[in-house]
Formats: structure tokens, sequence, C-alpha cells
């Protein structure tokens, strides 16, 4: 199972400026969806490392939606036509997310950051957040490594 995986959330495609108010929103959706049986903690938590990278594919129009901390993973294909439908490219991200607390992660910092990184992004069908799944990887890497699963 994946972390968050019990977390229900469908990416709004905007950005927050409040955490606030994405906590309330978040709140509420965990509450309409789970009634009795929601068991949002906000502060809980989830990763106890002050950054992350985590993994995602979004369509986007081009080189001008790749935010600052992201990165391509495979550029040189990314914005060949064959990869594009109605002037849309799939890609894949990898995002570096830092902890509000410079420490570690919360449940509420780390969805109101993922919620923002793909605000600008079109994620098609798939807005529905199903947790992340930490990679593994070679030791090479200081910084964990998580993919984001979305469903339809």
């Amino acid at each position: 199972m994946g972390l968050l995986s019990n977390i229900l959330w469908a990416f709004q495609r905007k950005g927050y400026s409040s955490i606030e108010d994405f906590n309330k929103e978040i709140t509420d959706y965990q509450t309409l969806i789970l009634k009795e049986r929601a068991c949002w903690d906000a502060n809980q938590m989830v990763i106890d490392v002050p950054e992350i990278d985590v993994c995602y594919e979004a369509w986007i129009k081009g080189k001008e939606d790749i935010s600052s901390n992201e990165t391509v993973t495979d550029e040189d294909d990314a914005f060949n036509e064959d990869n594009s439908d109605h002037g849309l490219f799939q890609v894949e991200f990898c995002a570096r997310l830092k902890a509000s607390n410079g420490t570690y992660f919360t449940a509420l910092d780390l969805l109101f950051q993922l919620e923002n990184q793909v605000a600008n992004k079109d994620l098609g069908d798939h807005i529905f957040f199903e947790g992340l799944t930490a990679n593994d990887t070679e030791e090479k890497y200081q910084t964990p490594l998580y993919s984001m699963y979305l469903g339809s």
C-alpha cells in the first residue's frame, strides 16, 4: 500500500495560496466521500526527510509549463510531435519538493505542495490522487524518490 493511499482527493487544477483553505477543502472532501470513516490528520508526519523528488505524468503545451523545481525525465522525446495530441505533450516529470518546516513533510504540507505542483498541468482523466510509492533507487541518489499515482 502506498503513502497516503487512504486519503481521497481530486486535483482541482487551481493553485492554492492559503494552506488553511486547502486543509478545509481536503477535510470537507474526506467527510463528503468517506463520511464517518474519514481519517484526515493534517499534521501527521508522513515523510521524515526535508526534501523529496516526486515523479508523475501530465499533459502540457510546451516547455513554458515546466516549473523551476521540475525536470522532464526524457526531454529528448517529450516534445516530439509523435508525442503530441491536440497541441499537448504527455510528459513525465520529477519535481523536487521541500518540507515547509525544513525537517519533514506533514500530510497537509505534502498534498498542498502536490496540488500546487500540478495546478498548471492537464492530468487528463487521471485527477484522483491514489498515493505515493517510494522508488528503489541506487545509493548515489541522496534525495528519496516517489512516484505519484493518479486514477480516473
